[in-house]
């Protein structure tokens, strides 16, 4: 009903409103009624007699109250007209006060809590003086002390002072309907300190509109006195937190929280109900400030919500009745929260959010809900960050000397690790990553393995960032993985001008700090030093880091590069200066480290060297292979290393183009007692007297090596050292070698001979023995291959044989050999092309041998024609027909296509039974052959493997485009002899129609893996870890797990699960530690995280 015609109904005389007596007006005055009792003050129910209704009624108003103009609903800002808008500021006329919920429900009496006027407004006329009254339901204004005095007598009467309340009965006709600006305590926003340019001490309030239009209305009292304003901002406040909690306010109406629904719907997991608060914006946090308008929080309302990861700050303008109101929002990472300034007397707070690499965004608010809104950013940050300690925060949040650290999380969550990894994409607006846990095949379990991305070449600097600061603190993994894992895009990214947060100078547990100058250093250098240098120092529990692969080219750094960055270092691995620093400083527990595939210059080998001199015998682990190291460098390192050695475990300085004379390297190795992998292939020069190294001996102060891989490939080995080789493999230290590489050492046929014998029948262990003249001298090691005189897994890659009749024994010894289960001959092959008797024999060992599992017969691209079996090779496949134990063969590099006829490899590829994976690219296949294959693979129901290259694709293409050409009589196109238009619409018109067909083709193939992948048979496959990496499928499932060894079963701690969790099997790991109270208590809100259970850290023995 319309108010005026309420307050003119009710108001009159009695006598009046009975001289006429309607049904409609009964029924209109009966509403009214039951309206206006519902919000007056002091209404007639609550009389207990009609003597005091009668007291009640006979009280009149004074002269001009009644009058029709100030029932009209006024605009908040007409108290400012004639002032410049100095006083208040509106977004919405108020609602007049009689028809106000700020009114009591059940009619109890008003207390005027505190009144006092406002500021003079300076004027031209004669000055106003606004006078401003606060009750215990409503904060008003009007236009002088006179007004007010007519509406509360009580303040002329009693003196009121700005610190005695005065009651004040109040009754239907004393409410105050000629105030300029009423605001009901419970709408109240905020309430605060004016940071305007004007000389006077003011304060501002926000306060919430009509429930229809859900739009903030604002204004702006302006007082004398800066302590005069603080009393009246602080009285305000206790009234409304008294006022809120009597009439239970909502923080948002439904409408609101509808309107924060699609963008959580769209892309982010909603973990429960919202929490939404009603905020202030003092500033504008959009990026482009200056294209706001002046006005621009008219007509809007500004909500608060937060979901798991982020902070959604939404502008809701008004709308129209019975329409769904359609906000602005700005998400925020809650992650990404850098600062937090808080007025400690007042309700103003500054967010400062900033994502690294940009610019900061602060967010300047105020809100009555600031303690709580404060409250639930320092519970978010502690959720998403729950290895982070304590100290970490208190650059953010004002934290209590007494407030405790949190409980590290348990394994279901690594640590933690997986929450924070997904606050922080979210946080940082990136896609997710791959990775996985692995608890076998690694030195120290459980191991954090970051996988390559899908679909892209490199993951992008916020992706890798969003790792490092994931993992940083942790300390459930023992060991990190970043192996083939490009950092380009952090390579020589510097954020230290915009940068908010410190650098990481000191670890979890505060064992560990850094110096001031160590400390000084991280703080100038770049990203991806400071991330090294967090991960490392921060964490106690990494001792081993692989970092293969991540930096393959030393970074160039311009001249205007090298002026704003005088820390930036020219033609120096970026990965090494951190780790040197903190291993110089002993700030680090990690003592082991893989630098393999990294361009490592001369100077980073000369800072090796000076802090392996300088700090020895700590470093367990340093594979610094293929790093093109050249010869100066590898003599720098190696006189490091020699400081180190009496705890070297693992060393690889492997295929790096510099040699170093063996005689250096025999000083160093002859005093080294504990290693257990050793891989100097490509290393070493030059001839030596005695053995390279002696891994027994007979002295009590020397314990045997025990080692588990060897490779002294591209070194001809002297005979002494051989002799070591061979005696060290009698011994029962040596059960533990796995891997035993002499590639292209010269060994003859006589000395295989003699290290087949030393290996004996059926030993586990891979035996590489590439490139070496086995034919010279004896061929009795394939007698001993005949009596399964050999090891598990045998490498016989590029072996010359110059008779067939050798080769033909060895396909014999291999038919009936029980022993081998891995063999690959890469390139070995008859000295001419393949005989039909050649052809029998290949043809009778895959039909006979039941043993072998994994299976290569690769011709060498690089040896043309003599490296291939040939086209006999399709006949000989009709041996695989009925062969079931074999489960993985590779048949590259024999120009297959050639033959013309693949009928027998259809049928192979249609009736075998037992292939899981097959990988016969590079076979010069056209497009129709291509297709006759695709055919084929559709009847078979067991193969999860069949890789398709793209060398295949562009030999197809080629191919056709000679026929084409030929057919046009232009065998060749030089210079101007080229092709005419039409002629060469057509040839593109043939090469798309190729390309459509083979995508179409390629198409099918997928489809066809992807049946048989989801077939239940074929996922109780099982395959060993060394099978699956040599199989080199980057498409391979990821149900596809290593199958566990004898060997790893042994090693495995009993903490660990038997299991490797792949990328995406995020299950936890039941354990039944009881849940921490202390983090139950946090759980005072809307939403609360659900609790975590703690976990113990294993802690290691150091030798």
């Amino acid at each position: 009903m319309d108010p005026m015609n309420a307050a003119q109904q009710v108001l009159p005389e009695k006598r009046q409103r009975r001289a006429s007596f309607s049904p409609m007006k009964a029924i209109r005055s009966l509403s009214i009624s039951s309206q206006i009792s519902y919000l007056s003050i002091g209404s007639d129910t609550d009389t207990s007699g009609p003597g005091s209704q009668r007291r009640t009624l006979q009280k009149t108003a004074p002269s001009g109250v009644l009058k029709k103009e100030s029932l009209i609903r006024k605009d908040s800002k007409s108290s400012t007209e004639g002032s410049a808008g100095r006083d208040s500021t509106s977004t919405q006329p108020t609602t007049p006060s009689i028809i106000s919920r700020s009114t009591s429900i059940h009619g109890d009496t008003g207390l005027v809590i505190k009144s006092g006027a406002l500021q003079p407004e300076p004027s031209i006329l004669k000055p106003k003086k606004e006078y401003i009254v606060l009750t215990s339901y409503a904060l008003l204004k009007f236009k002088s002390r006179t007004a007010a005095e007519q509406q509360f007598p009580s303040i002329s009467e009693q003196g009121l002072s700005s610190l005695s309340p005065v009651a004040s009965h109040v009754s239907l006709k004393d409410f105050p309907t000629n105030t300029e600006i009423t605001i009901p305590l419970e709408k109240v926003v905020s309430v605060f300190k004016d940071e305007g340019t004007r000389p006077s001490f003011g304060l501002e309030i926000w306060w919430k509109g009509s429930n229809t239009t859900h739009v903030f209305t604002s204004a702006v009292f302006d007082f004398r006195l800066p302590d005069e304003r603080d009393d009246w901002i602080k009285k305000i406040r206790q009234a409304v937190k008294v006022r809120t909690k009597e009439a239970c306010e909502e923080r948002a109406p439904p409408e609101i929280e509808l309107g924060f629904t699609p963008i959580l719907d769209a892309g982010h997991r909603k973990e429960g109900p919202v929490d939404i608060y009603p905020i202030v914006p003092r500033k504008p946090y959009t990026k482009s400030p200056n294209e706001l308008k002046k006005n621009w929080r008219d007509q809007s309302s500004f909500y608060l919500a937060f979901s798991k990861y982020s902070l959604f700050l939404g502008q809701f303008p008004t709308t129209s009745h019975g329409q769904r109101p359609s906000p602005s929002l700005v998400q925020l990472g809650l992650v990404t929260l850098s600062r937090v300034r808080v007025n400690v007397n007042d309700e103003r707070f500054d967010l400062v959010f900033r994502i690294p690499l940009e610019p900061p965004r602060k967010l300047l608010l105020s809100s009555r809900y600031y303690r709580t809104i404060l409250s639930r950013l320092f519970q978010a940050d502690t959720y998403l960050k729950p290895a982070w300690p304590l100290w970490t925060r208190r650059e953010v949040f004002h934290i209590d000397d007494g407030a405790q650290q949190m409980p590290l999380p348990n394994g279901e969550d690594y640590g933690g690790f997986r929450t924070s990894l997904e606050a922080f994409i979210q946080g940082y607006h990136c896609q997710p990553v791959e990775w996985t846990v692995k608890w076998k095949d690694v030195r120290h379990a459980p191991q954090f393995c970051l996988l390559k991305p899908r679909g892209e070449l490199h993951y992008s600097a916020h992706q890798l960032l969003a790792v490092f600061r994931a993992i940083r603190f942790n300390e459930f993994f023992k060991s990190i993985s970043f192996c083939d894992i490009d950092f380009s895009s952090l390579s020589n990214k510097f954020d230290n001008s915009q940068r908010l947060e410190p650098t990481i100078s000191l670890s979890r547990n505060g064992k560990h700090s850094l110096t001031r100058s160590e400390a000084d250093m991280v703080e100038s250098s770049s990203v991806l030093f400071q991330e090294l240098v967090a991960i490392l120092l921060g964490s106690e529990s990494i001792r081993y880091i692989d970092l293969t692969n991540v930096l393959r080219k030393i970074p160039t750094i311009s001249s205007s590069q090298k002026d704003s960055f005088p820390s930036a270092s020219v033609g120096v691995c970026e990965i090494i200066p951190p780790i040197v620093m903190l291993w110089g400083s002993l700030q680090t527990r990690c003592n082991s480290i893989t630098l393999n595939g990294n361009a490592v210059g001369e100077i980073d080998a000369v800072e090796l060297c000076r802090m392996f001199q300088s700090r020895p015998n700590f470093l367990k682990t340093f594979e610094i292979s293929r790093c093109n190291l050249d010869e100066s460098s590898l003599v720098y390192l190696w006189e490091g290393l020699h400081e180190q050695r009496f705890s070297l475990e693992e060393l690889d300085t492997s295929y790096n183009p510099g040699r170093i004379e063996a005689s250096k390297v025999a000083c160093t190795l002859s005093e080294s007692s504990r290693l257990r992998r050793l891989n100097l292939a490509y290393t070493i020069r030059g001839e030596l007297d005695g053995p390279l190294f002696s891994p027994w001996s007979t002295s009590t102060s020397f314990e045997a090596w025990r080692l588990e891989d060897l490779d002294l490939s591209g070194w001809k080995l002297n005979f002494e050292t051989l002799c070591g080789v061979m005696k060290y493999l009698e011994l029962d230290e040596s059960r533990g070698l796995r891997r035993l590489s002499l590639n292209s050492c010269g060994l003859t046929g006589e000395l295989a001979t003699g290290i087949f014998c030393r290996i004996g029948t059926g030993r586990d262990i891979h035996l590489f023995l590439n490139g070496n003249p086995l034919e010279t001298g004896s061929t009795d090691w394939i007698d001993l291959v005949h009596g399964d005189e050999a090891p598990t897994r045998l490498h016989l890659d590029m072996i010359q044989f110059q008779q067939e009749s050798n080769f033909n024994r060895l396909l014999t010894a291999l038919s009936h050999n029980k022993t081998i289960k891995f063999l690959s001959m890469v390139g070995t092959g008859p000295p001419g092309r393949v005989t039909s008797k050649t052809s029998d024999l290949l043809s009778n060992f895959l039909r006979t041998n039941d043993t072998l599992k994994f299976l290569d017969l690769s011709g060498y691209s690089g040896k043309l024609e003599d490296g291939h079996l040939g086209w006999g090779l399709s006949g000989a496949l009709s041996g695989l027909k009925d062969n079931v134990s074999l489960h993985q063969l590779r048949l590259r590099n024999h120009d297959m296509g050639a033959a013309e006829d693949l009928s027998e490899l259809c049928r192979i590829i249609m009736a075998n039974k037992g292939l899981a994976m097959f990988d016969i690219r590079h076979n010069n296949f056209d497009h129709h052959q291509f297709g006759k294959l695709v055919q084929a693979l559709a009847y078979n129901h067991q193969l999860i493997s069949f890789p398709v290259s793209d060398a295949d694709r562009e030999y197809a293409v080629s191919k056709e485009k000679r026929i084409f050409l030929q057919a046009q009589k232009r065998p060749t196109i030089k210079g101007h002899d080229k092709l005419t238009k039409s002629a060469e619409s057509r040839l593109d018109g043939v090469l798309a129609g190729l390309h459509k067909e083979w995508d179409s083709e390629l198409e099918k193939v997928k489809m066809i893996l992807e049946r048989n992948r989801d077939h239940p048979g074929n996922q109780a496959l099982e395959f060993e870890s060394e099978y699956l990496e040599a199989w080199e499928d980057e498409s391979l499932p990821a149900w596809l797990t290593p199958m566990p060894t004898q060997r790893d079963k042994g090693k495995r701690r009993p903490s660990e699960p038997d299991i490797m969790t792949s990328a995406g099997d995020l299950s936890p790991i039941e354990t039944s530690n009881p849940i921490s109270t202390e983090f139950q208590g946090l759980s005072d809100f809307r939403i609360s995280y659900p609790p975590r259970k703690t976990y113990m850290i294993e802690e290691e023995v150091l030798a």
